[in-house]
């Protein structure tokens, strides 16, 4: 049985992210995993050497214990209302004390999971580009991950915004969607993002087209964003759009990742409350 791997500090980004994972995982014939990590690295680096405070760090596991229980309860209720062809996810709750991306990369490995799924970081300086706790699952999974902004609804998820500039984990990524798209439904757009920085976009292109024209997913579209204003256009396909998800490889400093977190596409997304779809460039 596959899993939907749900990372939860019980906030309310949290909670979108966790009733988006549910809403999946009953499209999927999946069940669904609620992780809560406990581990305080403040705590941890306050007292040096010498180790947790055993008051505290039972306070935090019991903490853990009672809001995983909590929401567990809380996502049993709602999945009786969901339209899932007759199936209800199974639910399961783990936590842990160890460094969470860590605790994922474990996870992944044991649990047969399929997605991971997390709510994005709000009110500090890395806001949904990326915090530590975001860069850390990314960095150390193998499967998509999805990012949710607080008040975000994926039960009418219609479209997949994908943004591309030929990178070689790109197509794997492609494939992953259109099968994906068999079961959801939704219209996926493939935006090429020209990089002015590149001179051999035509060879790429057409070697990228070809296998591009390999995948059989009838909703499936291609577009270009060039010109000037590359972020204007990029904001276009993603803004006032129900339902929409933007999705992207993650490669460390790449022109995509540059693109999105010094620009107003960022802006865009937080104030949109636009999801993230990331799929890791060593993804499986």
């Amino acid at each position: 049985m596959k899993t939907i791997l749900v990372l939860t500090d019980f906030s309310e980004n949290a909670q979108s992210a966790a009733e988006g994972g549910l809403i999946l995982a009953g499209k999927l014939h999946a069940d669904l995993l609620l992780f809560n990590t406990y581990i305080n690295y403040q705590t941890i680096a306050s007292y040096g050497g010498g180790g947790w405070v055993v008051d505290e760090y039972t306070e935090r596991k019991h903490k853990s214990r009672i809001g995983l229980q909590a929401l567990t309860e809380g996502l049993e209720s709602l999945s009786n209302g969901l339209d899932a062809e007759g199936y209800i996810p199974g639910i399961n709750s783990e936590s842990d004390d160890c460094d969470l991306g860590i605790d994922v990369a474990g996870l992944i490995n044991k649990k047969n999971v399929e997605l991971v799924v997390m709510g994005a970081r709000s009110g500090t300086k890395d806001d949904f580009m990326f915090g530590a706790d975001t860069n850390a699952v990314i960095e150390y999974s193998n499967r998509p991950v999805l990012i949710v902004p607080a008040g975000t609804k994926l039960k009418n998820l219609s479209t997949i915004v994908f943004a591309t500039n030929f990178e070689e984990a790109d197509l794997k990524a492609i494939r992953y969607m259109a099968k994906l798209g068999e079961l959801l439904h939704y219209k996926l757009e493939i935006i090429h993002v020209f990089d002015p920085d590149k001179n051999n976009w035509d060879e790429k292109e057409q070697e990228f087209d070809k296998q591009l024209a390999d995948i059989k997913y009838s909703g499936m579209q291609y577009h270009k964003v060039t010109g000037k204003d590359i972020v204007g256009r990029l904001n276009s396909f993603v803004n006032h759009t129900p339902g929409t998800i933007l999705a992207m490889v993650h490669v460390q400093n790449s022109f995509l990742i540059r693109l999105f977190r010094h620009s107003r596409v960022k802006e865009a997304l937080a104030n949109q409350k636009t999801p993230l779809l990331i799929f890791p460039s060593k993804m499986e």
